[in-house]
């Protein structure tokens, strides 16, 4: 949950190197976890331990680290600027129940962090400090109260925020630690935020300010020469396909649909490709829906295909006509007896009164239906799109994209 949050805003090719400052506690053990998951999300952890917990949970972490040969500073062998040798630090010194002054050697390495986060003395080429729970010598509920203590980049509260994550002012504030007992969320009165789908992490606090004019990916892939592309595109388009399924994309058969009626006016939506083959690209929809109106008064469509994890693209365009009515029908009825139902509740882009109308007519369906078969409805089923333009495309760094355009065929 906690390399989940640094993936978020910190990418392992812009921020790769990272110093996970570990203290003798709960909150130190939390930093060798993390340095033990970022090294496998592709980041080059080092760990600064200088007090290490006797426990036979706190021994394991450190030998399962060894065995991944990630390097173990000394207090004496870290440089004397953090800021040219680390791109993030992780603040896993103290949590919340440290009370006092730091001692050595960690009232050093706190003034350090200290000076990293202070505008003033910052360098203008400056790490990210990631606190874990609460930025070390805080205090848990007063927090930072004298002014002078670490100003984290990234604060990730774990279970719950604690009370001096109020004062956090930062630009990255998440919460990791969905799995909470119902028991302690009553006694505490918590009110957790929901987690995004099966996300371990979850912004919290205010969004930040982004400048979208800055927002940029210097992708890193391998290149793609034109010797090496399938000769027939339907096999390059497979192969590819094949790639976004083996590194478990979710939905890599989502694609983006675009059309135009006889206005000329274009329009695009997500959705699902439900077979290919060198006859073309299938998909299943309403017959009355927008798509379907622009593809009966301009038979033409482009898919685009996006898989961003592998920083490729596809760009397939041709004509576009209905499947036979046995394909459709042999389709319909593959389909779970949910989505049979919402195919014939769903009349798609026509007005309804609310949401609780289309539950209704779901629920009315549902009943009448209820143990026979679901008939595939009148206005329902499939398009092909035969290709006549496939576009390759790999992302490269600086814009240097790759781009293979293959129209003979």
């Amino acid at each position: 949950m906690f390399c989940n949050s640094v993936l978020q805003v910190y990418k392992p090719n812009e921020h790769n190197r990272v110093l996970a400052i570990c203290g003798p506690g709960n909150n130190g053990g939390d930093g060798l976890v993390a340095a033990r998951h970022l090294y496998h999300f592709g980041y080059k952890p080092y760990v600064c331990y200088p007090k290490r917990t006797p426990k036979p949970l706190y021994n394991c972490l450190v030998t399962q680290l060894e065995s991944l040969s990630v390097p173990f500073l000394s207090v004496e062998d870290l440089p004397m600027d953090l800021s040219d040798s680390f791109d993030i630090l992780i603040d896993a010194v103290f949590g919340f129940s440290f009370h006092g002054t730091p001692r050595p050697p960690f009232d050093d390495m706190i003034k350090k962090l200290v000076n990293l986060s202070n505008p003033d003395l910052r360098p203008s080429k400056s790490p990210a400090i990631v606190s874990v729970d609460i930025p070390s010598g805080w205090h848990v509920e007063e927090g930072d109260s004298s002014g002078d203590g670490i100003k984290p980049d990234m604060l990730v509260s774990l279970t719950a925020p604690k009370l001096c994550a109020k004062m956090f002012s930062g630009p990255h504030h998440f919460l990791g630690g969905r799995f909470v007992p119902p028991p302690i969320v009553e006694k505490f009165k918590l009110q957790l935020p929901a987690y995004p789908g099966t996300s371990m992490c979850v912004r919290i606090g205010k969004p930040p300010k982004v400048d979208i004019s800055a927002l940029r990916e210097n992708y890193i892939s391998p290149e793609l020469l034109e010797e090496q592309v399938e000769a027939d595109p339907f096999d390059q388009f497979q192969k590819w396909f094949d790639d976004a399924m083996a590194a478990g994309l979710k939905e890599p058969n989502a694609m983006s649909l675009s059309t135009a009626g006889s206005d000329r006016n274009l329009s695009s939506r997500m959705v699902l490709l439900k077979g290919f083959d060198k006859e073309g690209f299938v998909w299943y929809t309403n017959y009355e829906s927008q798509k379907a109106r622009d593809i009966s008064e301009n038979p033409r469509a482009s898919l685009l295909f996006y898989w961003d994890a592998l920083n490729r693209q596809v760009r397939i365009e041709g004509p576009v006509a209905k499947v036979s009515e046995a394909e459709s029908e042999q389709y319909f009825h593959s389909r779970p007896r949910g989505s049979q139902i919402g195919a014939i509740a769903s009349n798609q882009s026509s007005v309804i009164p609310n949401r609780q109308y289309l539950h209704q007519v779901y629920q009315d369906l549902e009943a009448k239906y209820s143990g026979g078969p679901i008939p595939k409805p009148k206005n329902w089923g499939g398009y092909r799109l035969k290709p006549e333009v496939f576009e390759f495309w790999q992302g490269q760094k600086s814009r240097l994209h790759d781009r293979y355009l293959d129209s003979h065929f």
